[in-house]
Order: structure tokens, then sequence, then C-alpha cells
């Protein structure tokens, strides 16, 4: 595994977060408009050989919600896609074992759900008995039986809480205190304090924090400093999706542990996977001749 670089096609896969976000934000075809041209003149300035593709996002959809005035333009979709994934769970959690690997591979298949991806696509993927194609699992379970800490659990995608639920209860049972992290506010169809709440899972999470920050990714200069005490105290960190590793995959901190399907070229290339492999492997050491970041 290696950090992430960008690639060309990150820059295509931007402009449609950029459509698709302007679409959902305003019905309005003059502020639609406005906003396509000022979040695309913004993806020029800002896309280059050292950019993370997640931080470009952030900064094209704060344009977005600034000149739509919809701070959540995902907010319907995530509601949808949130009561789809409860089915979904519950239809397929039986197929998965109690053991650590199982609650492992069932927390992946939520990172299956992705906006970008149609339902039919994503039923079949999930439907499909799940195996990752690198699995560290042995080596956590080591980490796991040495005397227990504060582990941070950062949450992705709205609906993916179902799936996380069953994993976070078991590092709980092993005497793990697990902090499940959600975002500050919306951005894009991340798993928020509020969509916790209307799903119904809260008090089921608890423990929750929120990294008091609305971004795609973790950005630890822009986290809370409440959460960045967390981050430095916590013995294990794992990171749901590709937001995070593309934000901290170069980090080279061995206490994060990445957990996703790699839905793109660029993060399948950098774990060294098949595109929509499943993945759960530790932080890499970065190489001198690893460029920046995403996709």
């Amino acid at each position: 595994m290696r950090s992430m670089a960008i690639r060309p096609e990150c820059y295509s896969c931007l402009e449609r977060l950029v459509g698709l976000a302007v679409e959902l934000a305003t019905p309005d075809p003059e502020v639609r408009r406005q906003a396509i041209k000022a979040a695309v003149r913004r993806l020029d300035q800002e896309f280059g050989p050292d950019a993370i593709p997640a931080a470009i996002a952030n900064r094209l959809l704060r344009i977005i919600h600034h000149l739509s005035g919809n701070q959540d333009p995902f907010a319907a979709r995530k509601a949808a896609v949130t009561a789809w994934a409860a089915r979904m769970h519950q239809r397929l959690s039986p197929a998965y074992g109690d053991d650590l690997e199982s609650l492992l591979r069932l927390a992946a298949v939520g990172n299956a759900i992705d906006f970008f991806r149609g339902e039919a696509e994503v039923t079949r993927e999930m439907l499909a008995r799940v195996e990752f194609e690198i699995s560290a699992a042995p080596a956590f379970r080591q980490e796991l039986a040495g005397p227990p800490g504060l582990l941070l659990y950062l949450a992705d995608n709205a609906g993916e809480q179902f799936f996380d639920r069953p994993l976070v209860s078991s590092l709980r049972c092993r005497g793990w205190r697990v902090l499940y992290a959600v975002k500050a506010g919306p951005i894009q169809n991340d798993l928020t304090l509020e969509d916790l709440k209307a799903s119904g899972l809260l008090d089921a999470l608890e423990p929750v924090v929120d990294t008091g920050a609305r971004t795609v990714g973790l950005d630890l200069h822009g986290v809370s400093p409440g959460f960045r005490e967390l981050y430095e105290a916590a013995r294990l960190i794992v990171a749901k999706g590709m937001g995070h590793f593309e934000t901290m995959s170069h980090l080279a901190d061995p206490r994060v542990w990445f957990l996703l399907q790699a839905k793109c070229s660029p993060v399948a290339q950098a774990l060294g996977v098949d595109l929509n492999a499943f993945v759960f492997d530790q932080t890499p050491v970065v190489s001198l001749d690893t460029p920046g970041q995403t996709g």
C-alpha cells in the first residue's frame, strides 16, 4: 500500500461532484450557472500534482453552499439512502458471523454505498459475499489483545452506521473505549450527528463525538481542539471510506487502520488492489517516490 497520489481522472470525478451538488442545491438555473462557474474556476486553480482531491472537494462544496444558500444539498438523498441501508443491513447481516473478521467485512459492505453509483449496482455488490482482497485482521486482533485504550472510529457515509454498529459493539466488549466520530455539519453525503439521530442509532452508538469540522475525510488542521486531543490520545484509529484514505494515508501513522471499498482507480492503484476490492489494512509508510493524494 502507498499513500494516495492524485491522478488525471480525479478532475472528472470532482467535476461530476460539482454538477451533482449544484443540481441538488438549487432549482434556480441562474444560481446553478453561477455556482458551477465559480466551482469549476476554483477546481482549475486547485488541481495539481500535490493536491488532495478530497480537500479540493471540501472547497468546491463550500462555494456551492454559499452561492445556493443551501448548507445541506444531500439531505434528502441521505435520508433515502439511510432508510434503504437499514433494510439492506437487516437482509445481509445474518450472512456474517460475530468473529472480528466477519464484523470487519460487514462494516466494509456498508462502504459500497456511494452517491455516484446506482442502487442496482450497489445492491448487487452488497449481496455478493464480501471478502477482503487485503486483510490485516490478524494484526489488528493482536493490537486489540493488548491493554485496552481509546479507539477512534471515523465514520463515513450516512447509512453505514447500521453496518458499523456490530463492529463498534464488539470492540467495546473487548474493553476498548470506542468513540464513534461523525462530521460536525453537513458535507457531501457524510454522516452527521443529526443524520445519526434521525436513523435511530444514536443511543446504540453512544458515545459519539464530532470532529468539529465539515470536511470530507479528516484535516487535522481544521478539527476542534477537543477532537485533536482525542486524536492524539487514541491508541487505535479505524478510518472508514476513501475520503479518509485520501486525506490520511500520507500521515504514516501506524495507529490508523483503513476500512473501505476501492471505488475508483486512483484509490485502487494506491492500495495495490483491483477496482471495487474491499480492504482492511494499516496505514502505509510513505515512500520517497510517492507524490500527493486522492480520487
